[in-house]
């Protein structure tokens, strides 16, 4: 059994979020580039409303697009950031017990 207790975080679990999490925000940044490659250009031929409704709903989907990717390698960093500062509590702790 592990020295800690059952409701404690992990270090590896923080790493596998933020794997997840890292691998969730780099499938969404190949859609928002993969959406950014093949979206036509505004016809300008076009009537003004609809050209203005083209654009509206293009960067809506852009836009939330973006907004997911980041967000998601956001909290990947974040969650890295965490298991490496559980890892460290944990060597603290262990060398603290040890040196008792």
């Amino acid at each position: 059994m592990s020295s800690s207790s059952p409701g404690s975080p992990h270090p590896l679990s923080a790493l596998l979020g933020a794997t997840f999490a890292a691998g969730l925000g780099y499938g969404f940044l190949q859609l928002l580039l993969s959406m950014l490659a093949k979206l036509p250009p505004v016809d300008l031929d076009s009537g003004s409303l609809a050209r203005g409704v083209g654009i509206l709903v293009r960067y809506l989907l852009v836009g939330s697009v973006s907004l997911v990717a980041f967000m998601f390698v956001m909290v990947g960093l974040g969650l890295a950031a965490y298991s490496v500062q559980l890892l460290r509590e944990r060597l603290i702790s262990s060398r603290h017990r040890s040196s008792l």
